[in-house]
């Protein structure tokens, strides 16, 4: 796992790690003397950015929207990264930004569109303060946002190679983390707040009891059928120490949160790719064979019929064992709809 990242020097205080900033190490400032916000007339970012709207757009309403949008953004930055001025806004914030957003459409705080919608705002405001695009991000390729509701049409699995490139570059208890997600297809505060040692403990029963951290406090299990589930959670154990979780026992789980995040996006790693990884791993599991999006194959009724001749069982029984494994893979999760696993799987 990887070594020498902040959180190393901060075991015995962990906040002094949150010092650290995002943002590039060449000042905006050296290039824009004097200016704040672009010289667009006001010192405030919300203001600016409407500013900017207002120079850049003709409908009234469409900017209205958009400065809301916008201000969404603004709050980002400055809860997270201490911003409080466009000229400090770096590629890495506005990705992860969209990052932040793309866990709460896989959690199902926001729809696909509005979180689109929220990062393309992002883009507009600062292609027309800037005068380029040196920040524009995609919201689907470069943030994790699905295209669409339904059905995923990107594989966004994180392959084996890339997940041990991760665990190399990333702080030792941020690779437990993925470790824990990818093993048992957790969410980010699931995997934080996990109590490893009580996890261990009942391993033996063949199942991972998810309690904390669960979307709307929703209880789940998850199946123990590999042996790296087992040596997942033996090795968070082992950094676990006496503290109740992965998060440092003095140290506030939004600070935690945040901090994880900020390594993160420096290394290009998404945390909820690990879950998607789970799901198509369990599909194979269940199946046999490859999901729509893993196998290239289009959802449906093509890949019912790719799976009865793969498998060498009927139509019907393909389509059967295709809804079976998509229901169980949605408990998994923490989902209580098929649909749901559409987005993971294809």
């Amino acid at each position: 796992m990887g070594q020498g990242n902040s959180f190393g020097g901060c075991l015995a205080s962990p906040l002094l790690c949150l010092s650290y900033p995002l943002y590039s190490t060449q000042p905006f400032e050296e290039i824009f003397m004097g200016s704040r916000n672009f010289d667009l007339g006001a010192r405030d970012m919300k203001a600016a950015g409407r500013i900017a709207l207002e120079r850049g757009m003709c409908s009234f309403a469409s900017i209205d929207t958009m400065a809301d949008r916008w201000n969404r953004f603004v709050d980002f930055a400055r809860d997270h990264y201490e911003i409080g001025r466009m000229e400090r806004i770096s590629l890495d914030v506005v990705v992860a930004y969209g990052a932040w957003l793309a866990d709460q459409v896989d959690e199902e705080l926001l729809a696909e569109s509005t979180a689109q919608n929220y990062v393309s705002a992002v883009n507009r405001v600062l292609e027309i303060a800037r005068g380029d695009k040196s920040l524009h991000v995609s919201p689907t390729r470069d943030c994790g946002i699905p295209k669409r509701v339904g059905v995923a049409i990107d594989n966004l699995a994180v392959s084996a190679e890339e997940h041990e490139t991760w665990l190399g570059i990333i702080d030792p208890r941020i690779a437990l983390l993925l470790e824990l997600q990818r093993a048992f297809g957790l969410r980010f505060e699931e995997s934080a707040k996990l109590d490893a040692r009580a996890a261990w403990q009942q391993a033996h029963t063949g199942w991972l009891n998810v309690t904390d951290g669960t979307k709307g406090g929703r209880k789940r299990r998850v199946p123990i059928v590999r042996d790296e589930q087992l040596a997942a959670l033996e090795h968070a154990v082992e950094a676990q120490g006496d503290d109740r979780s992965l998060i440092f026992g003095t140290m506030p789980y939004d600070d935690f949160r945040q901090e994880c995040y900020r390594q993160s996006v420096r290394h290009g790693i998404r945390f909820h790719r690990e879950r998607h990884a789970y799901a198509q791993q369990r599909y194979r599991d269940l199946v046999g064979v490859d999901c729509p999006v893993a196998s290239g194959i289009d959802h449906g009724r093509a890949h019912h019929t790719w799976l009865s001749k793969q498998l060498g069982i009927s139509l019907d029984a393909a389509k059967e064992l295709d809804d079976t494994a998509r229901d169980q893979i949605a408990l998994e999760l923490g989902h209580n709809r098929r649909e749901v696993s559409n987005a993971y799987l294809g």
